[in-house]
């Protein structure tokens, strides 16, 4: 399994719009952040690849484009907020339904990937779904002829849980409750198998304030190896819809992960300025600490991470 950071950065993202603080004018690439996103992918023993992302953001169709996303199977959406799904009618080069005005033009019709089942599988929670329905709805009811829309399967992934978890391929989904404030999210715990039977894990954790006890036990009792996580951590200041990088550690330290990635960063620091500050931090978090002199560690995520689970 390969999971791509296609996007670490906040709503505003990076730079910031009229923004020229140090961390918006660094030439640094790892300062440059799309929204936050990622592109998972798996192969089996067949050669069968399956293809997943997690939100797609307004930036999306620039994500698929620099990352080659060719092929969807399925979409896991965190929740409804702009920077998450607002590059939703971007999916259409996945599964649409067929214009009317172009539907005897051979030619063109048949450059569209138009399917004739339920559409593309888009899995979240049930505030999610109800939110696009309404904020898309162009999609969802019937509209004048003349152009493509997405042709989407909306499916409650609430459904989903650790004794009945979401297959996707060879991957094995769990969805995470979360509260981000008090929006409720969805984090996802991601597994494999390898050849032994052995199972190894990411949990994609973004965006959050607060995850519960019980979240944070469906994720130890499921996880197998804990490789990564990637989980929410906005800026070193408290926040009251978003960890800080010391609530991201705090988090980090119970699950103890092999690797832990800081996403949905802020532009008050630029990437190297987190990774001192983690490094700092770090005495506070002996778990952690201990993870890193083994040869783990915990740091910024970036646009473009490669992060790889045999």
């Amino acid at each position: 399994m390969q999971i791509i950071i296609t996007g670490s950065g906040t709503s505003f993202g990076m730079p910031v719009i009229g923004c020229h603080c140090s961390a918006c004018t660094s030439e640094n690439p790892r300062d440059k952040r799309y929204r936050a996103s990622a592109y998972i992918t798996d192969t089996d023993e067949n050669g069968y690849t399956t293809h997943i992302v997690i939100d797609v953001g307004p930036e999306y169709r620039l994500q698929a484009l620099d990352h080659h996303i060719d092929v969807l199977d399925a979409v896991l959406l965190t929740h409804s907020h702009a920077d998450h799904v607002h590059g939703l009618d971007d999916l259409r080069a996945y599964s649409h339904t067929t214009p009317d005005n172009i539907s005897s033009d051979t030619i063109i019709r048949d450059s569209f990937s138009h399917v004739d089942d339920d559409g593309l599988k888009i899995y979240s929670n049930r505030k999610t779904i109800e939110d696009l329905k309404e904020r898309f709805s162009y999609i969802f009811h019937e509209t004048q002829k003349g152009g493509g829309k997405p042709k989407l399967n909306l499916i409650d992934n609430t459904v989903y849980t650790e004794k009945n978890p979401l297959i996707l391929g060879r991957l094995n989904i769990i969805p995470i409750p979360m509260l981000h404030g008090k929006l409720e999210t969805s984090g996802y715990l991601i597994s494999v198998k390898d050849n032994n039977e052995e199972v190894s894990s990411i949990a994609y954790l973004t965006d959050c304030s607060y995850i519960s006890e019980k979240s944070l036990t469906i994720i130890k009792n499921n996880c197998g190896k804990l490789k990564e996580v990637v989980i929410d951590g906005l800026r070193p200041k408290e926040h009251s819809t978003h960890c800080s990088f010391r609530q991201a550690m705090s988090y980090a330290e119970i699950l103890q992960a092999e690797h832990t990635w800081i996403t949905h960063i802020c532009h008050d620091m630029k990437h190297t300025e987190i990774q001192e500050y983690i490094n700092e931090q770090l005495e506070d978090f002996p778990e952690l600490e201990k993870i890193v002199r083994n040869g783990g560690s915990v740091a910024p995520a970036y646009d473009g991470l490669v992060l790889n689970i045999n």
